[in-house]
């Protein structure tokens, strides 16, 4: 079993580490200048706040596992279990769709079932190493 964590793009880190933490501050800026009722101070602190949470969960909890007999992709509290006997291809792409990776350097995996999730690992080439050695009947279009 190995654990590859998922690469992660500049503009994910800007995301989790500027621009919603500032979002937060500029609310509790704007609060504390403005008089409010508390719904408003507790709506203002804690939204934003439980944002940044699930921000901070996705940062350090994405990755993908291959063990003997499956991939298992993980991005905070989501976790998808692929068998690797169903696994048909796998292929890079940039597609900005939405998925369990952190960055747009992306794997496509396509199943015999039609589901195609898209990873982001780190490290792209010891990944498709274990792959092709756990899965031998993968085509990789690398």
């Amino acid at each position: 079993m190995r654990y590859f964590p998922s690469e992660r793009a500049l503009w994910f880190a800007l995301i989790v580490w500027v621009l919603v933490p500032g979002m937060l501050v500029a609310m509790l800026v704007l609060l504390i200048r403005e008089p409010s009722p508390w719904w408003v101070w507790l709506l203002a602190g804690v939204l934003p706040a439980l944002i940044q949470g699930l921000m901070f969960w996705i940062w350090f909890r994405t990755g993908y596992t291959i063990t003997e007999n499956e991939l298992i992709i993980q991005s905070a509290f989501l976790t998808w279990r692929i068998p690797l006997a169903s696994i048909k291809y796998v292929r890079p792409t940039r597609s900005p769709l939405s998925s369990p990776a952190l960055s747009m350097n992306r794997l496509e995996i396509r199943t015999n079932k039609g589901f195609a999730p898209l990873i982001s690992p780190r490290d792209r080439a010891a990944f498709l190493q274990l792959l092709r050695e756990r899965c031998p009947q993968v085509e990789i279009r690398v």
